[in-house]
């Protein structure tokens, strides 16, 4: 059955007018077929009410009722390799979606009038999601001082970062299906790679924004959260060999070991399914791969994300988990001499107690 919306016509001065399908809501700009939706737009994704959602080439969040869209693929715009794993997941269909009330908050934080108070009502909405923002804004927060209103959170954050936070703040309601890999060990680690990854952004890379480093190393690792929800089995596996002192090795080495699908192209069917940013899409297939260029040339946010993903393991004292190669390719990405690594540990330790 062909769903595609038809464009209602009306009378104006004596003249039929089309309307177009969609306009969007920052911009004006006027879609008037299936095909100007699929032109510089950018991040689709369906809610947990079964509307479609994108983002305009303004970069504004957008929605298309559910039933209009027959000609969306999800699968359409992954690469080849993630696109099979996608076709071969028994369980894609049990994946989340993300909540209609975050898009809606997407939608309200694009708005110039909108305030923190306004934000912080909806959001209270959504108890689960307003204990998630609090507790981002206070993995964010240095020296010490405690967040308690989630009106002075969503201030903190800021409402550019706020963005793509209720994102974060949302995949932390998913339940994993596991029975060893708990959703708070994950996202324990997660948020500290994130905030060692703003750490050496603001250390190392000064053309990298700390948020968005905090944000692509929080999810650097997300694939993860696919197979613990569609192969719990397997993700329990995985979990207890690197935890267990006769076998431990890395996350990496288990799945081959298991031949399992590898966590970065499942990292890649996330960010597709659940509409993450573009940037991470990079973070997350790249950040098991060595950093590359001369010695403090240029740093990208995969450098300092790889980067904070291996001293992350060092920071929670799993060193079998850590990629030798990976970690000394980085020692001179960022120009760090072997011996100094330790005085780099201790600067970022204060950032495990914060968790």
């Amino acid at each position: 059955m062909n769903n595609t919306p038809i464009r209602r016509s009306m009378l104006k001065r004596g003249k039929a007018v089309t309307e177009p399908l969609k306009t969007c809501n920052t911009c004006g700009r006027q879609f008037e077929n299936p095909d100007d939706f699929l032109k510089e737009t950018s991040r689709w994704r369906i809610c947990d009410r079964g509307h479609l959602w994108f983002n305009c080439g303004c970069q504004s969040t957008n929605m298309i009722l559910k039933g209009k869209f027959d000609w969306y693929s999800p699968e359409k715009s992954l690469s080849d390799d993630a696109q099979s794993v996608f076709n071969k997941l028994p369980s894609i269909k049990e994946l989340p979606h993300i909540p209609h009330y975050v898009m809606q908050l997407q939608e309200l934080i694009q708005k110039d009038t909108t305030t923190s108070k306004q934000l912080a009502d909806i959001a209270k909405k959504a108890p689960l999601l307003a204990t998630n923002i609090l507790n981002i804004a206070n993995n964010q927060a240095s020296g010490g001082q405690r967040i308690e209103s989630l009106e002075h959170a969503i201030s903190y954050i800021g409402l550019n970062a706020l963005n793509e936070m209720v994102l974060v703040a949302a995949l932390n309601t998913f339940e994993f299906k596991c029975e060893k890999f708990k959703e708070n060990d994950f996202w324990e680690a997660s948020f500290l790679c994130g905030r060692i990854a703003e750490f050496l952004a603001k250390k190392f890379a000064k053309d990298v924004l700390p948020d968005e480093a905090y944000i692509a190393g929080t999810l650097a690792n997300v694939g993860k959260v696919v197979q613990a929800i569609t192969n719990p089995e397997l993700a329990d596996t995985i979990y207890k060999e690197i935890n267990n002192v006769k076998t431990l090795g890395s996350w990496v080495d288990a799945e081959a070991r298991h031949n399992a699908f590898d966590h970065c192209i499942l990292g890649e069917i996330a960010v597709m399914f659940w509409g993450l940013p573009d940037y991470i899409a990079n973070t997350v297939a790249s950040h098991h791969k060595a950093p590359q260029g001369p010695p403090k040339d240029f740093f990208t946010i995969d450098d300092v994300v790889t980067f904070a993903n291996q001293l992350a393991h060092w920071v929670l004292l799993q060193p079998a988990q850590m990629d030798d190669d990976i970690l000394e390719a980085a020692y001179e990405k960022f120009g760090i001499a072997p011996k100094e690594a330790e005085g780099l540990i201790n600067e970022l330790l204060p950032l495990k107690a914060a968790s």
